[in-house]
């Protein structure tokens, strides 16, 4: 097993909406608006979290998808 290089980040799989916003370089309630088109999902747990992969899927120009 390697180790992990500081240097380089770590995408989290499941991100706050807000957190995910701010990595794919969009708004929160771009985000949101995604979500209410069905396009992406927002699940409920500890707080509103998306799944990383839905996100770049979608902002690729992919369907969304529902990871659970």
């Amino acid at each position: 097993m390697t180790k992990h290089d500081p240097k380089i980040p770590v995408r989290p799989i499941w991100g706050r909406v807000s957190d995910v916003a701010l990595w794919f370089g969009v708004s929160r309630a771009t985000v949101y608006r995604a979500a209410a088109r069905g396009e992406i999902t927002i699940h409920r747990q500890r707080g509103s979290r998306v799944h990383a992969d839905e996100m770049d899927r979608w902002l690729r120009g992919g369907e969304g998808s529902t990871v659970s």
